[in-house]
């Protein structure tokens, strides 16, 4: 543990974005711990408003669920308190989405090799996205949001053999690091 991470809240809001099964929700959780901030998860607090999102999306179709989840989104990055804030996996595929990130926040990347994500994600079961080749669609999910993950981090953190304390330590790390180095603007992007 490096000294000045454990129990040292950041300035900004942390921001978990990935694929599927990448970590974000253990990660998460673990980092808020670890910090002493709240830790939110979007795709939680949009089945507490709105419902079991499979159930939302099946009887709404895709952009009204899109739609809905950038505002639930939205109303959290609204807010000035600092937390860990993960994201479900298409979260960034919303234009708004990815300009609110730009501000106040510090956006990690988690990505995952393919294998662990489908062991952590059960094969894919209830995984609508995932059904009949889970493997193949979660390629190609993967393929779809890249770019867009990218765009909208500050830095690229693989989960793939790590344990979640050694991911928080080291993202509460990076943060330190980035809070420390320029105090009054907090986020960069590269």
């Amino acid at each position: 543990m490096s000294s000045g991470t454990a129990g040292q809240p950041p300035g900004r809001r942390i921001v978990l974005v990935g694929p599927m099964g990448s970590g974000k929700s253990t990660v998460g959780a673990t980092l808020a711990g670890r910090l002493g901030i709240p830790r939110l998860d979007a795709d939680e607090l949009f089945a507490s408003l709105h419902g079991p999102i499979p159930e939302y999306f099946a009887r709404n179709g895709e952009p009204a669920f899109r739609q809905a989840e950038e505002d639930v989104i939205g109303d959290v990055l609204s807010r000035a308190e600092p937390c860990v804030l993960s994201l479900g996996g298409g979260a960034v595929l919303g234009a708004r989405t990815r300009s609110r990130l730009a501000h106040d926040s510090h956006v990690v990347y988690l990505t995952v090799d393919e294998q662990t994500a489908l062991e952590r994600l059960d094969g894919g079961t209830g995984r609508p996205v995932l059904a009949g080749n889970p493997g193949r669609n979660w390629r190609r999910i993967l393929a779809e949001r890249h770019g867009l993950y990218r765009e909208v981090s500050q830095w690229t953190v693989d989960t793939t053999g790590r344990t979640t304390e050694e991911l928080a330590e080291h993202i509460a790390r990076l943060v330190s690091e980035a809070e420390s180095s320029s105090p009054n603007t907090g986020v960069t992007r590269p």
